[in-house]
């Protein structure tokens, strides 16, 4: 599809200082198979169980699994997890009170008007299982999406290491899927790749966005991802400029500009609002010139904040700690690799001089009874806050991966993000020897 020219949609103006500013710009999209110059991601294989949930009352019968295969699972691959509840609801299969409450629970409000009231094929199926003839574990994918893997080839599925995920995407099978664009239902077919690590499978959709945006005589070319899950951009967007030198290969972390945070396009600065699949359509805010770039992406300022010190209960502010290099831990109780980092950080804080360096914990999902005690039990020393409510940090933040870490510079600018505990221990040390 031709990309076509950068649409300014004026919902309504606002006056800023004697300024009047475009409160949505539209981009349209268009689609490219592969991975692009992103990181590649997948998803984990988790078979259909009957557990009387509504994600279970939404699975759907398949038939035409080979006789002589034992062992069989199936699991249903979300293309757009949003469109299948709303049709759920639809049909009367779930209750659009739990529609809302999920919403709610992912922090997102949808108009109706965004999906298909007719139920579409916006999943596919895949199956697993042990070949007894062959004596190894194949997979199916359901490519013509008819619910029938009679007609369907089986293959063994590429295992990959940790740490060494390929990027390729010669074994990958096109599937049917259809999507709701303006009004009409839509039938393509997107990429999807299965591989094994261990004895669990993971698929992706290599497939990505592109999109152009015009400023006077500028052209920006822009590349956005949603870590390949399908077509479900909701709650997860990330764009980034499109690398300019052919040295460069990947988009790295730092430069993505996640959902909520601000991207500079033509020397004015723009607030990610998302994808909208309705319209196929990157959304994008105007921010007014003197708007802060806060994010957790290198260079940048962390957000301000005050509130209260969990164990202590007195006030604590970002402003308060300026003139220190400030380590922020986004963790959780619940997170093993975050309970596994605290005897490093432990060590790492008892050596540090206090007056120049400061640990914040921010918890999330944590109950105040349980963290006290988790605490307590630990012997975790540095100030805490538990961000549990819609307007945390946690929140403000978009913070969906746990551990994120971050390290602020005695000015509050981030000079790294998700350092590795080594990496951090020899930055701490580099830092500390330069303030002695």
């Amino acid at each position: 599809m031709k990309i076509q020219t950068l649409l300014f949609v004026l919902l309504f103006y606002s006056s800023t200082k004697g300024q009047q500013v475009a409160t949505r710009v539209e981009l349209p999209l268009t689609t490219a198979n592969g991975y692009g110059p992103f990181s590649v991601g997948f998803s984990r294989f988790t078979p259909d169980v009957n557990d009387g949930s509504y994600w279970s009352k939404m699975q759907l019968s398949i038939k035409g699994v080979p006789k002589n295969w034992t062992n069989v699972e199936k699991a249903m691959a979300r293309v757009n997890t949003w469109q299948l509840i709303y049709q759920n609801v639809i049909s009367g299969t779930v209750p659009r009170s739990w529609y809302k409450g999920y919403q709610q629970s992912s922090k997102i409000n949808l108009d109706d008007a965004l999906f298909s009231k007719q139920p579409i094929k916006c999943y596919v199926y895949l199956v697993k299982g042990f070949d007894q003839s062959k004596s190894k574990w194949l997979v199916l994918v359901d490519t013509n999406n008819n619910l029938d893997f009679s007609d369907e080839t089986p293959f063994e599925a590429e295992e990959i290491k940790p740490g060494s995920i390929p990027d390729n995407v010669a074994d990958a099978r096109l599937v049917m899927y259809q999507s709701y664009q303006k009004g009409k239902i839509i039938t393509s077919r997107i990429p999807l790749v299965v591989k094994r690590m261990g004895n669990d499978l993971f698929f992706n959709f290599p497939q990505y966005a592109k999109a152009t945006f015009r400023h006077a005589d500028e052209r920006v070319a822009l590349v956005i991802t949603n870590g390949f899950a399908g077509l479900d951009y909701i709650g997860s967007t990330s764009i980034a400029q499109t690398p300019r030198w052919f040295w460069q290969k990947t988009v790295s972390q730092k430069d993505l500009t996640e959902i909520g945070d601000v991207i500079t396009l033509g020397g004015r600065k723009y607030k990610n609002k998302g994808v909208n699949t309705f319209t196929n359509t990157l959304q994008l805010e105007p921010l007014a010139t003197n708007t802060i770039d806060y994010s957790l992406r290198t260079g940048r300022s962390f957000r301000p904040f005050i509130a209260r010190e969990f164990t202590t209960g007195n006030s604590i502010s970002l402003s308060s700690l300026k003139g220190k290099y400030v380590f922020v831990d986004f963790w959780g109780t619940w997170c093993s690799p975050c309970v596994s980092t605290l005897p490093t950080l432990k060590r790492l804080y008892q050596r540090l001089n206090k007056n120049r360096f400061e640990f914040i914990g921010i918890v999330s999902r944590d109950s105040p009874e349980h963290l006290r005690d988790f605490l307590k039990k630990h012997d975790v020393r540095w100030p805490q806050l538990l961000s549990n409510g819609p307007d945390g940090l946690v929140d403000q933040y978009h913070v969906t991966a746990y551990p994120t870490s971050v390290l602020l510079n005695p000015n509050g600018k981030i000079v790294a993000a998700d350092l590795s505990m080594e990496k951090l221990e020899a930055k701490l040390n580099e830092l500390n020897k330069l303030e002695e």
